[in-house]
């Protein structure tokens, strides 16, 4: 049994971003989404206007996730697509990354915004049950970074075999990393791959604080950061990373 999985940050639709803004690179960010051929992709950073537009381009997949400010549509999601054919949502809910986790809109510890994790349950064709996890850490509060990491791996604790993607804003060999494979978690793609996150600048050697990590019992086929730039034009100022896994 076989899943594709990948993550990306494809930047909100409010940054002045000139050149780059959403506007101007939405399709190439559809092309990027479309070549990494994956079952199921979590994006984040994005706002409803980015939604309706992905719910457009992509009218067959399930899209589910809520906006963090309301718990609704109001403020950055981080949806999940789930391609049509072998996997299917099953249930799905989000949680914030707080001390309050069923409170939207509520802030965790030193964080400066509302972060989320959008957990959802996939139903396989021959009834096997996998969870996956999107979500998007704070950019500035460590504490809160780390924490994040201490709930995710609290709430995906158990039998059932978890993917986790996302934005975590953090390095491998960072704290929040090293508590979520303190906890049992592997991340799958190596270091070699390269980095994640460019500014806009089309560097594939910059940080990689994207991430694809898994519980026990996944086999890694393949893992790469995508550096494709559909018709020259960057996606966004993230690079998406995607893996193949496999499940007994």
């Amino acid at each position: 049994m076989r899943i594709r999985a990948a993550t990306f940050n494809i930047r909100n639709s409010s940054a002045p971003d000139g050149d780059n803004a959403w506007p101007v690179r939405r399709d190439a960010a559809v092309a990027a989404i479309e070549h990494l051929d994956a079952d199921v992709v979590g994006l984040q950073e994005v706002l409803p206007d980015q939604l309706e537009y992905l719910r457009w381009r992509f009218p067959r997949y399930e899209i589910v996730g809520v906006g963090r400010d309301d718990g609704m549509s109001a403020g950055e999601h981080s949806v999940v697509l789930v391609r049509p054919g072998d996997w299917k949502v099953e249930k799905h809910e989000t949680r914030w990354l707080s001390d309050d986790p069923g409170t939207p809109g509520s802030v965790g510890w030193d964080a400066d915004l509302p972060r989320i994790a959008t957990l959802v349950w996939l139903r396989h064709r021959n009834g096997t049950t996998v969870g996956v996890a999107n979500t998007h850490y704070d950019h500035a509060g460590e504490v809160a970074q780390l924490q994040s990491s201490r709930l995710i791996a609290r709430w995906i604790a158990g039998a059932l075999p978890w993917i986790v993607l996302g934005d975590l804003n953090a390095t491998p060999d960072s704290a929040p990393l090293k508590a979520l494979t303190a906890a049992g978690l592997r991340n799958v793609v190596p270091v070699e791959a390269g980095g994640s996150w460019h500014d806009f600048t089309g560097a594939e050697d910059d940080d990689r604080i994207d991430h694809i990590l898994v519980t026990g019992g996944w086999r890694v086929a393949d893992a790469a950061v995508s550096h494709l730039r559909p018709g020259g034009r960057l996606p966004s100022d993230h690079w998406p990373v995607v893996a193949t896994l496999e499940l007994d």
